[in-house]
């Protein structure tokens, strides 16, 4: 038998292989590996560069060793104590009835634990901040600054002496003084909180409510148990 002839192979002079262009699917694995090391390089920057801010909800190690009440923690109550003032401001005859706009003052606080009462004043009037915002009850409230302040900024403005004039435009005044509400349309928001020991553990019971100044009934109580350890 005869052997077939062997098939021959044109050889071209030697060149230097060029790489294959890289698929799509390749070149965005790239991409996401150098964003990869750019967020990482973004991390590495100390906080301090961001000025140390933080989530305000944020529970800090300086929380959990702390002696005063979590403040991530009394942002919640004064969150849902809005939320619940608003959800149940329809419920409230006396408010609801009214035929014109009832007063809201801030009143006192009652501060049995070992929290700074400056604590309990930011969270009051962190409320009164986020009733302000509200629609609804800006629909119902006249929301008004304390007279023992207001008439300190009267007599500043007057150099010292007495005024008639009305700053609020609403109410009736009394000379030398802002104006004054009718006690019975006039609602303060007071809060109470208290405080109990027992080793490493602090049991905390925070309360904000609604009084009528005239009759002393309460409308509205908004309570919060907490209780944490360290």
């Amino acid at each position: 038998m005869h052997n077939l002839p062997q098939r021959l192979t044109l050889l071209t002079p030697s060149r230097k292989t060029r790489p294959r262009p890289k698929s799509r699917h390749q070149a965005a694995l790239l991409l996401l590996a150098s964003a990869g090391l750019l967020a990482a390089g973004c991390e590495s920057v100390p906080r301090g560069e961001s000025g140390g801010r933080i989530d305000p909800y944020r529970t800090t190690a300086s929380d959990r060793a702390s002696n005063s009440a979590s403040i991530p923690a009394m942002m919640e109550f004064s969150d849902a104590t809005v939320a619940a003032l608003v959800q149940d401001l329809s419920e409230i005859d006396e408010i609801r009835n009214s035929p014109n706009k009832v007063v809201l003052e801030l009143g006192s606080l009652a501060n049995k634990t070992q929290t700074p009462s400056t604590d309990f004043e930011q969270i009051q009037a962190r409320v009164r901040g986020q009733l302000f915002q509200s629609k609804l009850i800006r629909s119902h409230f006249i929301i008004v600054e304390g007279r023992g302040r207001m008439n300190t900024e009267l007599n500043r403005v007057n150099g010292g002496g007495s005024g008639n004039g009305d700053l609020l435009q609403e109410g009736s005044t009394t000379a030398g003084g802002t104006a004054r509400y009718d006690p019975k349309i006039t609602y303060v928001l007071q809060g109470d909180f208290y405080e109990s020991n027992r080793g490493d553990r602090r049991q905390y019971y925070f309360e904000f409510k609604l009084t009528n100044l005239a009759s002393r009934e309460q409308v509205f109580l908004k309570n919060f148990d907490l209780a944490q350890t360290h």
